[in-house]
C-alpha cells in the first residue's frame, strides 16, 4: 500500500530552508514513531521551472504551486490503520503538528492512499 502526501511550505519560506527542516526534523520524527510500518519512504522536491522552456513551450510544465510530494510504502493495508492509529495519539499527534507548524503550510497539506499501476515495457 502506498500513501502519498503533497506538501507546500510556509509562506516566506524559501525552498532550501523547508528541504533542509523536512530532512533533518521531520524525517527523523517519521522513522522514529512510524518506520517501522515502512516499506519505503521517499521524498520528491519539486524544482523551479523557467518561465519559457524553448520556442513552444508545453503549458503543462509550471510551477506546481507545492514544494514536495513524498511516498511511503507501508508494508500492508494494516499498516494504514496502524499509522492513523499511532498519529491519533494525543501526545504523538501534538509532537507532528508542532514539528509541521516550522515549515509547512498545514492548510495545504493532503495526504492520501492510492495505488500504483507500471506500464510494460513496450516495443516500438
Amino acid at each position: 500500500m502506498k500513501v502519498m502526501l503533497i506538501l507546500k511550505r510556509k509562506p516566506g519560506m524559501s525552498a532550501q530552508a523547508f528541504q533542509d527542516y523536512y530532512e533533518s526534523s521531520h524525517v527523523k520524527l517519521a522513522h522514529k514513531y512510524l518506520g517501522h510500518l515502512f516499506a519505503d519512504y521517499r521524498r520528491n522536491y519539486t524544482m523551479p521551472v523557467e518561465d519559457k522552456q524553448g520556442d513552444n513551450p508545453n503549458p503543462g510544465v509550471a510551477d506546481p504551486g507545492f514544494d514536495a510530494i513524498t511516498e511511503i510504502w507501508l508494508k500492508d493495508a494494516a499498516a494504514w490503520d496502524e499509522m492513523q492509529r499511532i498519529i491519533s495519539d494525543p501526545e504523538i499527534g501534538r509532537i507532528f503538528m508542532e514539528d509541521e507548524e516550522h515549515f509547512l503550510d498545514r492548510p495545504a497539506l493532503r495526504i492520501f492512499p492510492c495505488f500504483e499501476v507500471k506500464s510494460e515495457t513496450m516495443d516500438a
